[in-house]
């Protein structure tokens, strides 16, 4: 074999390093954020922490909307709006997946590092509102007429954090 070429179980075991690597990259980005938050917090206080934390999703969400138009999303399309959002979420290490529900669309989550993260944080169960303004902000950078209503919360006790898409009009 050459030097180029690689057997099955060295590819294996790469691949599962690379997996391992983003599995920490995860972590370090929970962790960045979380620095940060605490960072406005101890110089502004808590108050001006949230109104931070949420206008860093709020940034975050027009920045996804943009991607996706960019990357030649259709504006009116919620299943391909609700799988790009639950792609994105799957990136990030949550469970999530979609469903059909008449003519709308759900993105259902199971389980997400973010709730172990606030925890971590000293801040449990108060990740539901950023992850709210990222999807709310994202679907009306999208299109004004795509509406996000959130059903239910893992953070506020629910079974699953479901999102329900809407096009109105």
């Amino acid at each position: 074999m050459s030097t180029t070429e690689k057997s099955g179980a060295d590819l294996e075991m790469a691949l599962a390093r690379k997996e391992r690597d983003w599995q920490s990259m995860i972590r370090i980005t929970h962790d960045f954020f979380h620095a940060w938050r605490k960072s406005v917090k101890d110089r502004h206080g808590e108050a001006a922490a949230k109104e931070m934390e949420l206008a860093f999703w709020e940034n975050v969400g027009v920045g996804t909307g943009e991607m996706y138009l960019k990357r030649g999303g259709r504006p009116e399309d919620l299943e391909q709006i609700a799988f790009t959002m639950q792609r994105a979420s799957d990136v990030m290490g949550e469970t999530a997946h979609m469903r059909k529900d008449g003519k709308d669309v759900l993105v259902v989550h199971t389980a997400c590092p973010w709730m172990d993260s606030f925890r971590a944080a000293g801040l449990p169960n108060q990740c539901g509102e950023g992850c709210d303004r990222w999807f709310q902000v994202a679907a009306k950078t999208i299109s004004p007429k795509v509406r996000v209503a959130t059903e239910s919360q893992l953070p506020r006790g629910g079974d699953t954090c479901t999102r329900r898409f809407t096009l109105i009009g």
